[in-house]
This record gives structure tokens, C-alpha cells and sequence, in this order.
């Protein structure tokens, strides 16, 4: 097995989460910045959606996108299609909880 670098971290509860339009409903979005990493390729990234309520009724929260060495970008919408905003996600202080791995 190979010698690789590791680091885990989490975002600000309720912080960063930003307003996003989609046919399926309304969501948002969360850049998470990983570049305290100090990582040279793309990790592979590990990420879940914290908080203290309503984490259940969503989707999306552990897919990553848009993924570079500083870090990627978590979409969340909920299932039954009703629209979310920046103010519900800090309301239900979620926050992204991420490991990434450069092997």
C-alpha cells in the first residue's frame, strides 16, 4: 500500500450555502474549500450532509462535483420537491462533514 495524504474536515454550521434553480425544485449549493490540504491532484472526496434537522428529507448532500485539488462543490434539494434556501439550511445548521485522499 502506498504512503498517501489524508485530511477530513467539516464546514461552518448553516454558513455558505447559496441559492440554486432546478426543474426538480429549488436547492442549494455549498463550495467546500479543501485547500488547507495543500493537495497536488484531485483527491478522492468523501462528503455528508450534518446538521441538526431535516437532513433526512433531502438528496444530493454526499454527491461531489465540480472536484479539484481545493476542494468541490455539494448540491441539496429535497425529495418531495419543495424548495429550499440559504435561510432553511442555516435554520437546520447544516454543514458538510468531508474526508479526502490523495493516494
Amino acid at each position: 500500500m502506498q504512503n498517501g495524504k489524508f485530511l477530513s474536515g467539516r464546514t461552518a454550521p448553516g454558513e455558505g450555502w447559496q441559492n440554486y434553480p432546478d426543474r426538480n425544485g429549488d436547492g442549494v449549493y455549498l463550495d467546500v474549500d479543501t485547500s488547507e490540504g495543500g493537495f497536488t491532484d484531485t483527491p478522492a472526496y468523501i462528503a455528508a450532509l450534518t446538521g441538526d434537522d431535516r437532513m433526512w428529507m433531502t438528496t444530493g448532500g454526499n454527491t461531489v462535483y465540480n472536484a479539484t485539488p481545493t476542494g468541490f462543490r455539494i448540491y441539496v434539494r429535497r425529495v418531495d420537491r419543495q424548495p429550499i434556501d440559504p435561510a432553511y439550511a442555516a435554520k437546520n445548521g447544516w454543514h458538510i462533514a468531508w474526508i479526502a485522499a490523495e493516494v
